[in-house]
């Protein structure tokens, strides 16, 4: 391949076919704000959409399940390129939980743009929804686990340092989960949870 045929943008679009770009990734960052418009119609051409938050500082592509003018699946849909991921309850619960945590976050007067948890933290958000037991550390590896199944899905950032058990939570979650539907989705839960005595 000519290096001359490779679009200058070119690592804009790898990128974002990988996973959600943050704008803490500055020179990728910038290059998709310069290019915004042909990366949009780049994507476009395929049936994928590239969504842009630049006041929350991501982006990231969403493919709609195209129906056509009576509602009807189109004869040739397209195959699925971006991942639907299929999230346990607990994650569920665990990302609804963030969301809120994040909307309370941006409403209070803190200055800073990154809500950072303790593991400690995030334990006292799940911990509600769990009967009592016995078996304290039995139910800590099991919030262990699902503090680890939402950071691999990036909905959660775990934070190096000199300071371990440390999260930063990816703004992300506010277009996963408009603020509309939050208040619904976690009564729906919280009744789902008592009746399944998690």
């Amino acid at each position: 391949m000519r290096k001359e045929n490779i679009l200058p943008y070119a690592p804009v679009l790898i990128k974002l076919l990988q996973d959600v770009l943050y704008q803490e990734e500055t020179a990728h960052w910038d290059m998709l704000l310069r290019h915004a418009r042909s990366v949009q119609e780049y994507f476009e051409k395929i049936g994928v959409q590239v969504y842009i938050d630049e006041p929350e500082g991501y982006a990231y592509l969403r493919q709609h399940d195209e129906e056509d003018e009576e509602g009807q699946e189109p004869s040739r849909p397209l195959p699925r390129l971006v991942r639907r991921d299929r999230l346990s309850f607990h994650v569920t619960l665990l990302c609804v939980l963030l969301r809120e945590r994040l909307q309370q976050f941006d409403t209070s007067a803190s200055g800073s743009t990154r809500l950072v948890l303790h593991t400690d933290d995030l334990n006292d958000l799940i911990r509600p929804f769990f009967k009592e037991r016995t078996d304290e550390v039995r139910m800590l590896r099991t919030f262990d686990a699902i503090i680890k199944q939402t950071a691999d899905l990036g909905f959660l950032k775990r934070l190096t340092g000199a300071e371990e058990n440390l999260y930063e939570v990816r703004r992300i979650l506010k277009a996963k989960i408009s603020a509309d539907i939050l208040f619904d989705i976690k009564e729906k839960m919280k009744a789902y949870a008592e009746s399944a005595h998690v």
